[in-house]
């Protein structure tokens, strides 16, 4: 019923300019696809929004214990203007830090397939027509592929991914089934900490009694107990940030 309705022309007084919506419709209309198929993708927007802003929970939680990495990133989100999607290149520390903090705590805990014929995995025989699940969490930390696989060490992302074609990293899936957002998150996930490294100065704050920690459930990660942050404006009026 929204979709219909945005396609009709929307709500009285609403601005089709500042309407995620609208932009999806009218994009989607020229590739022909259905009100289904809008809805589709609408939800998968919003599930990158969504799994994205617990990555940035997780994210923090890291830049508490590792503040010489955090110094860095913030450093460098201050130094680059993002002044188009080509400049957002420019960020490689924080992209660094992003796939770090994506290897230790991906949002996606675990991957699942449907087997149509027997295989045999590691030594392990798995029968046909089953359901067969991964950990990518996992995989991660595993010393055979990552060295010092629990310590957070952007440095090992300095030349892109390591053993990328042996699938040993893959914190938004891999394959035909790859996650679609993924580019969607690293994107948004750059303009976010931009926005808060050049607009604020942030210090953490511990709270007695509940330290910050990530939570694993079956199948996804999420932030608990913190980390709470007090947001300092680095301008005190909007025509200061403006010279700035």
């Amino acid at each position: 019923a929204v979709v219909s309705t945005q396609s009709t022309g929307g709500w009285e007084g609403q601005n089709p300019d500042d309407d995620l919506l609208a932009w999806l419709i009218t994009a989607n209309d020229a590739a022909g696809l259905t009100d289904e198929e809008v809805v589709d993708d609408i939800m998968t927007v919003y599930l990158v929004m969504d799994n994205m802003s617990k990555q940035i929970g997780s994210l923090m939680v890291y830049m508490i214990n590792y503040p010489e990495v955090y110094k860095k990133m913030v450093e460098e989100l201050r130094e680059v203007e993002l002044t188009g999607p080509r400049s957002l290149n420019k960020l490689t520390y924080t992209e660094m830090v992003l796939l770090e903090s994506l290897r230790m705590t991906p949002v996606l805990l675990r991957g699942t397939r449907w087997l149509k014929n027997p295989v045999n995995i590691g030594g392990y025989n798995i029968p046909g027509d089953c359901q067969f699940q991964y950990s990518q969490y996992v995989l991660h930390r595993n010393e055979k592929y990552w060295k010092n696989p629990r310590e957070f060490d952007p440095e090992r992302f300095r030349n892109g991914v390591p053993n990328v074609d042996s699938m040993t990293y893959m914190p938004f899936l891999t394959g035909p089934r790859a996650c679609l957002g993924r580019h969607v998150a690293m994107v948004s996930m750059k303009l976010m900490l931009s926005t808060i490294a050049r607009n604020y100065d942030l210090t953490p704050m511990p709270v007695a009694g509940r330290p910050p920690k990530i939570v694993q459930t079956m199948a996804v990660s999420r932030l608990e107990g913190g980390p709470f942050y007090h947001f300092k404006p680095l301008y005190k009026t909007k025509e200061e940030q403006e010279c700035n």
